[in-house]
């Protein structure tokens, strides 16, 4: 069984929608200009790209992919290996943008993510964000048996 789990979007919320505007705007303006397909591929580059990961419970391979223009996927399968472990992480973005009048507007987004972690302790691959910590505990055991690794 395969799942595939979306993360983030890779231009944040201000690229993403300004993507999209780019995008709409394109297909607009295409019946009245053929150079209005450049604003259509910007648009649905910066508008639908994003980071996922897929998981193959089956074969216990993992991929973290970027999914270019919302349907082309990135990244190699990676095995998962018995020295490899599964921990939480806490993850902090700031995304932050300036008005016209050059005020500074910042949205922070926090998150708790299962994360992928090396025999060393160095951060892998991401799985799966939460909206909390208890969430990402109730989930912790069954991935670590459903992939066959340890605990962090």
């Amino acid at each position: 069984m395969k799942a595939t789990y979306k993360l983030d979007k890779t231009f944040g919320p201000v690229g993403s929608i300004a993507g999209i505007v780019l995008f709409a705007s394109g297909l607009v303006l295409v019946w009245f200009s053929l150079s209005a397909l450049i604003n259509i591929l910007l648009g649905a580059f910066l508008g639908f790209t994003f980071s996922s990961t897929e998981i193959d419970f089956d074969h216990g391979k993992v991929r973290h992919s970027d999914v270019l223009f919302g349907l082309f996927k990135t990244g190699k399968w990676i095995d998962g290996k018995t020295d490899m472990k599964i921990g939480i992480l806490k993850s902090r973005r700031t995304w932050r943008t300036y008005s016209r009048g050059n005020r500074e507007l910042e949205s922070p987004v926090e998150d708790h993510r299962l994360v992928i972690f090396t025999e060393a302790g160095k951060k892998r691959i991401p799985l799966k964000k939460f909206a909390s910590a208890e969430e990402a505990g109730k989930e912790l055991a069954e991935w670590c048996r459903r992939l066959n690794i340890q605990k962090l």
